[in-house]
């Protein structure tokens, strides 16, 4: 998959034609999973209707982008109260304390910031990572992503 601001396709095109023949399938598979995991955790943008991806200043645009994703069962809740709400979900769900405080005390500002959690408030409605990427990249593509993705 490109990635969607052509400016690091030329970037990575130019880095591709410097690793020896062997290396570039790898890197070309690299850049082609991370260019479609860039896209997911950006998908919001568009359904927030929001077109520069470069300069989108992303708390907000979650906000935003939940506030259109309310459903009846959510209706009574405003979008930051419902995104407070996640945030103490993904808490309860990190793997230990230590994390979990950390995260606590860097707070629900600096969470929206965050990969994992923009991830869980996608995952959480209905924007699944794995589905986006199975549709989005070529079979083997898609294959190596699971592969690379699984514990070890």
């Amino acid at each position: 998959m490109r990635h969607p601001i052509e400016k690091y396709n030329q970037i990575q095109a130019e880095q591709l034609a410097n690793f020896a023949p062997e290396e570039r399938e790898f890197w070309a598979r690299q850049y082609r999973i991370g260019n479609a995991a860039y896209c997911y955790q950006y998908q919001f943008n568009d359904v927030a209707g929001l077109t520069n991806r470069e300069t989108a200043n992303v708390p907000e645009d979650l906000v935003e982008w939940l506030a259109q994703r309310l459903t009846t069962k959510q209706e009574n809740k405003s979008a930051n109260e419902l995104l407070q709400i996640y945030f103490e979900e993904y808490l309860a769900g990190l793997p230990n304390e230590r994390v979990r405080e950390g995260e606590r005390a860097r707070g629900l500002e600096e969470a929206k910031r965050s990969w994992p959690f923009r991830r869980y408030v996608l995952e959480r409605n209905d924007f699944g990572m794995d589905e986006f990427m199975r549709l989005n990249l070529s079979e083997t593509d898609y294959a190596y992503y699971k592969w690379s993705s699984e514990p070890l």
